[in-house]
Parts: structure tokens; sequence; C-alpha cells
């Protein structure tokens, strides 16, 4: 075991603990709870944005500021409900299994920042003799891609769900402009007079 597998094995355990301590729903509810906070603020953002005026007149400054306080809102409402749900666990006395795969769960969070980090680095320190000879990199290394996709995947849906958003804002102006054009073509078509008079 070399310097690098002391450093991976510190990042499982780590997890581990962590998820120990705060048990499986408050180790999913920060994890799922990040990812799902992000996805509403990229599409409800563009909808907060002019009440936070008061900010900034600047329209970019107004979207991100809605975007960081959707995500804050979330990200309470999901410790508000993980809480609660600890606390009904405790009531029927299944702290200890919530401890428990928290402390599993926890784990396989720490894997994952391995397994993407491994990705990321592997290009510049494969001929490295420290990560020839970690026994975890040469273990761990065929799953690599596979947690990198994952999470590519998990990201690309994020930034096309808040483009597809922001598309939408943008046509929904100019389909009422040309209907409120319509009406006034309408409009003018019945007031021209009547040559049968």
């Amino acid at each position: 075991m070399n310097t690098i597998d002391i450093i991976i094995l510190i990042i499982l355990l780590y997890g581990g603990i962590s998820g120990l301590r705060q048990g499986f729903v408050m180790t999913f509810a920060n994890l799922v709870g990040w990812i799902f906070a992000l996805i509403v603020a990229s599409k409800f953002a563009y909808i907060v944005a002019p009440s936070m005026s008061a900010l900034s007149g600047d329209p970019v400054v107004q979207k991100i500021a809605a975007f960081a306080f959707i995500v804050l809102v979330v990200m309470i409402l999901c410790w508000v409900v993980s809480y609660l749900l600890n606390g009904i666990l405790k009531t029927f006395k299944l702290g200890p299994l919530n401890r428990l795969a928290g402390g599993a769960f926890g784990a396989l969070k720490g894997l994952l920042i391995v397994l993407i980090t491994m990705q990321g680095l592997q290009p510049w320190v494969e001929s490295s003799p420290h990560w020839k000879q970690s026994k975890f990199i040469q273990s761990l290394l065929p799953f690599a891609p596979l947690a990198t996709e994952l999470s590519k995947d998990a990201a690309n849906e994020a930034l096309h769900q808040m483009r597809s958003e922001e598309h939408n804002q943008d046509v929904k102006p100019l389909d009422d402009s040309r209907a409120d054009q319509a009406n006034a073509d309408d409009r003018n078509g019945h007031s021209k007079p009547n040559p049968f008079n």
C-alpha cells in the first residue's frame, strides 16, 4: 500500500464515517437534495428573476440571484424533511439501521468521487510508478469511465433543461408579439368600410 492507496482509503473512511454519523436519510438528502435543487433552480430561475430587481437592474445578476435563492430554499426544505424522517426512524427504533445504511452510502459517495478524480488525472499521471503500483488504482480504474459517464449524463441533462427553459422564455415574448400583431391586423380588416354601402 503506497501513498495513493492511503489517500483513497482516507477518502472512503471519511465518507463512511460521515454517513454513519448523519444516517442514510441525511446523507441521501445532502446528495440528492443538491441535484434536485440545481434542476429546480435551472427550471424556475427565470420566473423568480424579476423579483430580484431590488438587488440589481442587470437581468443576468437577477437570474444568478434567483438561481442561488432557489437552491438555498430547496436545500433548506430537504434538510427539514430529512430531520423529520430521522426523528420518525428513531421513534420506530430504526436509528441503528439508518446509521449503517448511511455509512455504506457515504462510502459509496466517496468512491464515486475517487473514480471521477482517477478518470480525470489518469492522462497526466498514468506513467507514474506510484500510480502503477497502487493496488486501489489498479482495482478501481476499470470502473472510472462508467462513473465519469454517469456524472456527465446528469450534468448534461441539467444543462439541457436549463437551456430549454431559456429558449422557451425567449420564444414566448416573440409568440405574444406575433399574436398581438395578428389581432391588430384582424381589427384593421374589420374596420375597413363596406364596399357595398
